[in-house]
């Protein structure tokens, strides 16, 4: 369990998190140990252990709500080097049906958060299959037409081309397994 959320967010991410449970928790303890609650219908002051669950649930979305998640969020300054970025049709047929090589291209959209969290994934990709295949992020914001004609009725939706052709379709949020085992397949 603690390996496959490693994959959808970066260490420093999930650390966030933890310290944002912690620290919730904490002040929710101390909310109920202090708070004048004498019904016992308050939440966060009626007893400590109430007040630290609630508080805990609190930080967590507090910390998830502004907590970066990786090369998507922002500006995506962080992204490989070689990951290609295609924000056209133009640029769809250039780079992903007349290449050689076989690619891997992430229809994403900025809004959609399982998108900023295979971010990362796909940007390691792009290094570790260097000169092996082409890893690019196709963006549904900047190049709606291209979702009609490639069947994408979701994202994330990760589509593998091997000569212009379509051989493989991974929609939602996966591990990064998951996607080296296509990849795999496609580069022998």
């Amino acid at each position: 369990m603690i390996n496959e959320l490693v994959d959808y967010m970066d260490k420093a991410t999930l650390i966030k998190i933890i310290l944002g449970l912690l620290i919730g928790g904490g002040l929710g303890a101390l909310l109920g140990y202090y708070g004048k609650c004498t019904s016992g219908a308050c939440p966060l002051t009626s007893t400590p252990y109430r007040g630290a669950i609630y508080g805990a649930v609190m930080g967590l979305f507090f910390t998830y709500a502004f907590c970066t998640t990786g090369a998507n969020r922002g500006s995506g300054n962080q992204d490989s080097k070689l990951l290609v970025h295609i924000n056209s049709s133009y640029d769809f047929e250039q780079v992903v049906l007349k290449s050689e090589l076989p690619v891997l291209a992430d229809f994403f959209s900025k809004s959609c958060p399982p998108c900023r969290k295979l971010g990362p994934v796909v940007s390691v990709l792009a290094d570790e299959y260097d000169g092996k295949a082409i890893v690019c992020k196709v963006s549904m914001d900047l190049a709606p037409d291209l979702a009609v004609p490639h069947n994408i009725k979701g994202v994330p939706a990760v589509l593998f081309f091997v000569d212009g052709k379509e051989v493989e379709r991974l929609t939602g949020l996966r591990g990064k397994t998951d996607y080296v085992t296509v990849l795999e397949k496609l580069v022998k």
